[in-house]
C-alpha cells in the first residue's frame, strides 16, 4: 500500500499535535496504523538494563493482554532483543529482519503474539540511550501478511518527525511539570506571595494569598489591579510596585509598608521586590522582565504544628505543644493553663526545650521559631 505525499503530510501534522496535546497520540497512532494497513499500534518505553516497559498510548490492544506484557511477556520479548541490534531511527520489520522459525519456538509468540493474532510487526526506535528506549510500532494479523519494504520506506519518512514531535512534548511536560512543582512550592508557604507586573495587575496568587483575599483585611482586586481598604494605601502600594519594576533606565528596588486592617487594629506586613530573571525562569511561568513580588504576613503569632517541632528540633510532643502556644503569643501561664498543666511543669519542659533547641530564653526560642522553615510552611 503506497501512500501519497499529501497522505505523509497529514501523519506529520497529527504527530506535532500530538506534541502540543497527549491525547492525541492514539488518534496519531490509527492514522499510522492505518497508513500500511495495520490492526493496532503503540508507543512504548523499554527500560534497556531491567525488563520493566510501559505503554504510552496505543490503539487496537487489550489492556489486560498490555498488563500482561509489561508484568511478564516483556522478559522474553524476542521482537525487542532483536531490536536493539538496531539504532534509533531504523526500521524494523518481523518479515525482513526476525528468523520465524526461532521466533515459533518462543512463548513470546506462542502465549503473546499468536493468541492475539498480532503475527506481524513493523517498528522502529524513536529515542533510545543507555537506559531507555521509545518505540513505536504497528502490528498486523496472519491475514494481512508481513510487512515489506514500501511500509518501511513510509516509516521511516515518518521517523524523524515523529521522533521530534516526542521530544517537543517530553520539553513541555518537563517545563509543565517544573511549573507545577514550583507553584506547589509556592502554596506551601505560610506567606501570601502575589505576583504582579509594573502597574499591579496579579499575574500569579498563591494559597496563602488567595486566603488573604477571602479575610476582611482590606486587600482586593479592582479594575485589575491590587486595591488596599485605604486609598492612600493603595497608591502608596503601586509606587512601590513602580519602584520594584524593572526598568532599563533606572536600577528596580523594593520597598517594606505595613497595610491596616479595616475593622480592626491587627495589619498585614507587605514587602515589595523585583523578581530576577533567574527566579521567573526557575518558576517557568513566563512572567515577564517587569514582574515583582509581593509577600504578605499577618502580624499575629504564628501557628505550628507539634508532630512537625518533635520532627524538626528533637523535642517531645508535650514540650512541642507548649511551644507552638507560646509561638501563638500566648503567655506561660496561658500556656499553661490552656493545656491543662501546671506552671512548674510548664518551666520545666520550656527549660528542657531551651536545652534541646540551643537557646537561653524565651525570647530566644521565639526567634527560632520564627525564622523555621514551619513558621512560613502550611500544615497538612
Amino acid at each position: 500500500m503506497s501512500a501519497s505525499g499529501d497522505d505523509v503530510l497529514k501523519l506529520v501534522g497529527m504527530a506535532y499535535d500530538a506534541a502540543l496535546d497527549e491525547r492525541k497520540w492514539p488518534t496519531f497512532l490509527e492514522a499510522i496504523a492505518s497508513s500500511v494497513s495495520g490492526s493496532s499500534a503503540i508507543l512504548r518505553s523499554n527500560d534497556i538494563q531491567k525488563p520493566v516497559a510501559s505503554f504510552n498510548a496505543s490503539v487496537g490492544y487489550d489492556p489486560a493482554w498490555q498488563a500482561a506484557y509489561c508484568n511478564h511477556f516483556v522478559k522474553g520479548d524476542y521482537y525487542n532483543k532483536m531490536m536493539n541490534q538496531f539504532a534509533p531511527g531504523q526500521v524494523f520489520s518481523s518479515g525482513l529482519h526476525i528468523d520465524q522459525r526461532e521466533l515459533r519456538k518462543t512463548e513470546y509468540f506462542n502465549d503473546y503474539l499468536l493468541p492475539q493474532d498480532k503475527l506481524n510487526s513493523i517498528g522502529v526506535f524513536l529515542l533510545k540511550d543507555e537506559r531507555q528506549s521509545l518505540v513505536v510500532g504497528i502490528q498486523r494479523g496472519k491475514r494481512g501478511g508481513a510487512f515489506g519494504e514500501e511500509e518501511a520506506q513510509l516509516i521511516s519518512a515518518l521517523v524523524p518527525h515523529v521522533t521530534r514531535a516526542v521530544q517537543v512534548h517530553r520539553k513541555i511536560h518537563s517545563v509543565t511539570a517544573d511549573k507545577e512543582h514550583a507553584q506547589g512550592a509556592l502554596d506551601q508557604l505560610r506567606m501570601g506571595v502575589i505576583l504582579v507586573n509594573h502597574v499591579g495587575t496579579p499575574l500569579y496568587l498563591n494559597r496563602a494569598a488567595e486566603l488573604l483575599m477571602t479575610q476582611e483585611v482590606g486587600l482586593g482586586i479592582f479594575h485589575n489591579r491590587l486595591a488596599l481598604h485605604s486609598p492612600a494605601e493603595t497608591t502608596k502600594l503601586h509606587c512601590l510596585i513602580a519602584n520594584a519594576a524593572q526598568s532599563n533606565d533606572r536600577p528596580a528596588v523594593g520597598g517594606d509598608m505595613r497595610i491596616s486592617m479595616p475593622f480592626s487594629m491587627d495589619f498585614v506586613l507587605c514587602m515589595v521586590t523585583p523578581l530576577s530573571s533567574e527566579m521567573s525562569c526557575s518558576l517557568n511561568m513566563n512572567l515577564g522582565s517587569d514582574c515583582v513580588a509581593l509577600f504578605l504576613t499577618r502580624s499575629a503569632g504564628l501557628r505550628l504544628s507539634p508532630k512537625r517541632l518533635v520532627s524538626l528540633y528533637k523535642i517531645t510532643p508535650a514540650e512541642a505543644r507548649l511551644a507552638t502556644h507560646l509561638a501563638a503569643l500566648k503567655s506561660l501561664e496561658e500556656a499553661a493553663d490552656d493545656l491543662g498543666i501546671s506552671i512548674h511543669t510548664a518551666r520545666t519542659q520550656l527549660k528542657s526545650t531551651f536545652s534541646k533547641t540551643g537557646t537561653r530564653s524565651q525570647a530566644e526560642l521565639m526567634m527560632l521559631l520564627a525564622s523555621g522553615t514551619l513558621a512560613q510552611c502550611h500544615d497538612e
